[in-house]
């Protein structure tokens, strides 16, 4: 039985929470410790930070221990995210509900979290989570736009790789200062299969418990848009600032990287704009067709309005089939918003999402674009089963 333990929690000046984690199992034991620091005072709420450890921990243990006084509403929250029952000292008395208004989003300062603020309120809260490593390309572009910045030693142990939601810590710990109503991610519609996949309707949109849990609602602002449609709202709205981000996604060499930079420059193209992009090299090494759903997916578009050279450069071994697709169908769907994925989007915020991105080109899909959908789907499944589900 693996268990996890969060104790000896330290807070510095109102900017630093320190605490040791130890985990356990029949084989092992590891030990270390987790920081927290923000550029601005914060109050590290024991609630709040429960949460954020909820999300280190996803459903991967079976115990799970914090040296916290946890609310029992936050309780609840937690023990269901986690699947298990949450050791911790009881909180006693009410927490008061404050009113929420506004939206958070948790920035990166990537071409799809910086498509989501051109598409969001003028007043809208910034935080972005400095991780260092890898990762630290971000900073020096997101700093540009004075986030609250939490950073953190979160990458490279065992608790990056139990659940995605780690990403939004940030907007967690921030609940109790910014009291936003809404929070966003920069998450596109290709960012994962199961966005694709034949769901029903009631399960796209839900706002995780871990967010819901800090007060949150789910804003997805960009869940119904691809690649190359948060580059289009780039080219139309920050077309200076493209390059920069650009530099802060990825290294050189990285496909992620080339990628977005092809996208830009047929959106920039199509658009009639003319854009000073710096072109970075090719990739180092190509991935073949299948091992990538967002590669695979974007490759259609990209060698309809690319070419076929321009796709190989990141891509091989592409499939007959897919490629005389991209010859025959107009693939505009590609540009346009996918509304089943924005079912469960504010109606309160809507009218402004759409009026925004129409400015840049994008509407909703007409019938000819479900229909080129829904053959591009079906000509990925035999590729990524999931999205036949």
């Amino acid at each position: 039985m693996t268990g996890v333990s969060f104790h000896e929690f330290r807070i510095t000046d109102s900017q630093r929470l320190d605490f040791h984690y130890e985990i356990d199992s029949e084989t092992e034991k590891k030990t270390g410790e987790i920081h927290f620091q923000s550029n601005i005072p914060i109050p590290f709420d024991p609630d709040s930070v429960a949460l954020a450890l909820s999300t280190m921990c996803g459903s991967a243990y079976r115990r799970v221990r914090m040296d916290l006084r946890v609310s029992p509403r936050a309780r609840k929250v937690v023990e269901s995210f986690l699947r298990c029952e949450l050791s911790a000292p009881a909180r006693g008395g009410v927490t008061p509900e404050r009113r929420r208004r506004g939206n958070v989003l948790s920035f990166s300062g990537g071409f799809d979290s910086l498509a989501a603020l051109r598409l969001m309120p003028d007043d809208t809260n910034l935080v972005s989570m400095d991780f260092g490593g890898r990762f630290s390309t971000e900073k020096p572009f997101f700093d540009k736009f004075r986030p609250t910045v939490i950073s953190t030693n979160i990458v490279g142990t065992d608790f990056q790789r139990n659940s995605w939601s780690f990403m939004g810590i940030g907007a967690i710990l921030t609940a109790p200062i910014h009291a936003a109503k809404y929070m966003t991610f920069g998450s596109i519609l290709e960012a994962g299969v199961d966005n694709l996949r034949r769901l029903p309707l009631t399960s796209r949109g839900q706002t995780f418990p871990p967010f819901a849990g800090a007060g949150y609602r789910n804003a997805p602002y960009v869940a119904g848009i691809t690649e190359i449609g948060t580059a289009m709202i780039l080219v139309t709205y920050c077309p200076e600032v493209v390059n920069d981000s650009l530099a802060s996604l990825a290294l050189p060499g990285e496909e992620k990287l080339y990628r977005k930079y092809v996208l830009a420059s047929i959106a920039a193209e199509r658009a009639g704009l003319t854009v000073d992009l710096k072109e970075p090299p090719p990739p180092a090494t190509r991935r073949p067709f299948g091992r990538n759903f967002t590669a695979d997916f974007l490759s259609l578009y990209i060698r309809r309005f690319g070419g076929a050279q321009v796709r190989d450069a990141f891509l091989t071994d592409v499939p007959a089939e897919i490629d005389a697709l991209s010859e025959r169908l107009a693939l505009t769907f590609y540009e346009r918003i996918n509304t089943t994925i924005m079912q469960k989007f504010p109606v309160e915020l809507a009218g402004g999402l759409y009026e925004r991105a129409a400015v840049a080109g994008l509407v909703p899909y007409t019938e000819d674009d479900w229909r080129e959908y829904m053959i591009v789907r079906d000509a990925l499944a035999p590729y990524h089963p999931t999205v036949a589900r």
